[in-house]
């Protein structure tokens, strides 16, 4: 410290010789920036302490005062710190060791430092030294990592040891309470035994994280806070599932037709799939097109597991059967039925056959869709028979809507022979066929 200021001395000496302008007249220093001071926080016996100032930092030196006594209990001189970052005229300073003080608890810092330019501060409140131990688990381990409804207790057994801070030694904890958290709240309390070991059991209803935790404890005043990293438990859920008894085939039914579905909801047992009884959930219906579906009702299974239920459906689809329960352990599960077709009615309401001059037919009808529904298009096949049991396609029309009489279909058929004309509408996915009543034409 003395060699540098006599550096500095000189360096004053051969500016003045060399500009001819007073030292007394350059710019005063800036006194060194105290910003703070306290302990490493995972090495709580290492004093660190951040200083900027407008040259290089030659002396550091720190007072130790107990906050308990106000007495002051050390003093660490300037080549007791290192440079740990920054640079040396804004970094940050560390002890190379920590300090051995005679007591735990907390202190206050006092620091004195002085930079190149010879400029000093005092900061009589820098900081606080936390000189206390520190919390460590080791070997924290639970039983298991998954659990099942009918075993849902977790035994977690580790040690809990102490750092202290002047030696960073790592000490058996003996006789200090151990949290056992589950999903972050504590399901019990243990004790450590003279080496620190403890174990416990908790109960565990979800996939949730377990850990120990050493939390603050008025007996043991000088111990901080520590956790065990966590480990997540998993369920083994219990499996479920769904049978259909009824619709067991695919159907076609006409429109307004009603359906009963009828299920069995079962749980795996060790001797097999048993009936699931006070399971919730609910029937749906929906649609093939995927477009739309229905609520058909909601249900709480009985001893026998079954529910059923009677529907009418709008247009082709399935029923799908679907439980689930609040009990996590509990898998949820879902069926769909086989395919019910529904058909919606057509009818041809008139149809005529009539000879022509020219010596052709003329025909023409009218169709009905009652259900409220109309195919997109409507082709109509007219039909003759010589014998009015074999039938051959001999052209066709489509018919298209003609007010409240219906819709409205007409051809001309050229040459035609005797014998018999009707009209067909073939069945589509959604529409059954019709077929018009039969007319014989002569000659």
């Amino acid at each position: 410290m003395f060699r540098t200021r006599a550096a500095w001395a000189a360096i004053g000496t051969v500016a003045l010789l060399l500009t001819g302008t007073p030292a007394a007249n350059a710019a005063e220093g800036q006194a060194p920036d105290v910003r703070w001071a306290h302990s490493v926080s995972d090495d709580l016996g290492t004093l660190e302490v951040g200083i900027s100032s407008d040259s290089a930092i030659t002396a550091i030196k720190a007072h130790i005062v107990s906050a308990a006594t106000q007495q002051e209990v050390a003093v660490v001189e300037n080549d007791a710190f290192g440079l740990a970052s920054g640079t040396p005229d804004n970094g940050v300073w560390r002890t190379k060791q920590p300090l051995d003080l005679p007591d735990l608890g907390s202190y206050t810092v006092r620091i004195e430092t002085t930079d190149a330019d010879g400029d000093h501060t005092v900061d009589n409140s820098a900081g606080t030294l936390a000189y206390y131990v520190a919390a460590v688990f080791e070997d924290v381990r639970p039983d298991r990592t998954e659990i099942d409804t009918d075993h849902r207790q977790v035994r977690v057994d580790g040690t809990l040891k102490g750092r202290w801070p002047g030696t960073r030694e790592l000490k058996p904890l003996a006789d200090h309470r151990v949290d056992l958290d589950v999903d972050n709240w504590t399901e019990n309390t243990v004790r450590t035994d003279a080496e620190g070991h403890f174990s416990g059991t908790v109960t565990v209803n979800d996939a949730v994280p377990v850990q120990a935790v050493y939390r603050h404890d008025t007996a043991h005043p000088f111990v901080l806070y520590g956790e065990s990293e966590s480990t997540r438990i998993g369920i083994r859920q219990v499996a479920t599932r769904w049978t259909i008894q009824a619709p067991a085939q695919a159907r076609t039914i006409d429109y307004g037709q009603e359906v009963t579905v009828t299920a069995t909801l079962e749980r795996e047992t060790p001797q097999g799939w048993v009936p699931f009884e006070g399971q919730s959930g609910g029937v749906l219906y929906e649609a093939s097109s995927g477009t739309h579906w229905a609520s058909v009702g909601y249900f709480t299974t009985g001893e026998d597991g079954k529910v059923s239920f009677t529907h009418t459906p709008w247009e082709t689809g399935t029923f799908r059967v679907t439980s689930h329960s609040d009990d996590p352990f509990i898998a949820s599960a879902s069926s769909n039925s086989a395919e019910i077709t529904v058909l919606r009615a057509s009818v041809f309401t008139s149809f005529s056959a009539t000879r022509t001059q020219d010596r052709g037919v003329h025909v023409e009808g009218l169709m009905d869709f009652p259900d409220g529904w109309t195919p997109a298009t409507i082709p109509v096949h007219i039909q003759y028979s010589r014998d009015g049991a074999k039938w051959t396609d001999l052209l066709t029309t489509e018919a298209t809507w003609s007010g409240s009489g219906g819709h409205a279909f007409s051809a001309d058929i050229a040459d035609a022979r005797r014998g018999y004309f009707r009209a067909v509408f073939e069945a589509t996915e959604s529409f059954r066929g019709a077929t018009s009543e039969v007319v014989k034409v002569r000659r």
